[in-house]
Formats: C-alpha cells, structure tokens, sequence
C-alpha cells in the first residue's frame, strides 16, 4: 500500500511590514525554507513587498489586520470602534479587550477585512491564496473571518 504523500507549507507572515523583513523573508523563499507569504497590506512596506512578490512568483495570503498600524477602509477617514482616538487600531490587547467588552462593531470589522481584500487585489493582481490572520485575532469570538476569506 502506497504511503500518502504530506505537503509542508511554511508560510512567512508580515510580509509588507518593512523592508529589512521582507529581505529577509524572500531570501527564506529562495532557498526553499519558506513555501508562502501573508501580506500585511496596511504595513509601511506594502507596495515594494507585493512587487517582491510578483517578481519572485511567491504564493501570497492576505494577513487580515485589526490590531496594528492604521486601517485601510472606510475607517480611515473617521471614528471607528477599532481604532484608538489617534486613528490606530487599538493594539492586540486593546483589541481582545474591545471585543470581549462588546465595544467592536462587527460590520466595521467586515468593512475593514473587504477593504483589505480589495487593496490585495490592487497591489497583486488577484485574489489571494489564502487568508489568516494578524496577532491570531481571527480566533477571537466575534472576529472571525468573513464568508469570502
């Protein structure tokens, strides 16, 4: 009886969240230690990591982000119950503490996660090959992931 064949899948996250790790996580890809990446598409490096990524031919996630740096959709432009009074979203702990509270508005969660898939589209070309998230706050009750993801 033949064996079943196991894949391992290694993925790098934060992609995108600043040069220096993103060298060196394309270097992780070259040399066959990493298989994927997720991709911060709010990180200050965005833009150059998803070039990396094209140029490379790296299977690339959306890393969903709730609790790092500031937001990508509609939230951006107003008060929002994910981010803080300066216009950040509210840190790991804030975040767990904001939904446990009851305090996160669920459909601005759906608003910020579709604006996320929507600026991966932008910066990749396609959809991507998978999602996970940030500081694991997809696992928290009440912040799961979309349909879609």
């Amino acid at each position: 009886m033949a064996r079943p064949r196991v894949r391992l899948v290694v993925t790098a996250d934060d992609f995108g969240y600043c040069p220096r790790r993103d060298e060196g996580i394309v270097e992780a890809f070259l040399a066959g230690a990493v298989t994927s990446v997720s991709l911060l598409v709010n990180g200050a490096a965005a833009e150059s990591a998803a070039e990396l990524a094209g140029r490379h031919q790296i299977p690339t996630g959306l890393h969903a982000n709730l609790s790092e740096g500031r937001p990508v959709g509609p939230a951006r432009h107003g008060a929002s119950s994910l981010l803080s009074p300066e216009g950040f979203f509210l840190g790991k702990m804030g975040f767990r503490e904001a939904v446990a509270a009851g305090d996160v508005a669920l459909p601005q969660v759906r608003e910020e996660l579709e604006a996320q898939l929507i600026r991966f589209r932008e910066l990749l070309g396609g959809d991507p090959t998978h999602v996970d998230g940030h500081q694991h706050v997809h696992v928290l009750p009440g912040g799961r992931m979309p349909s879609w993801a």
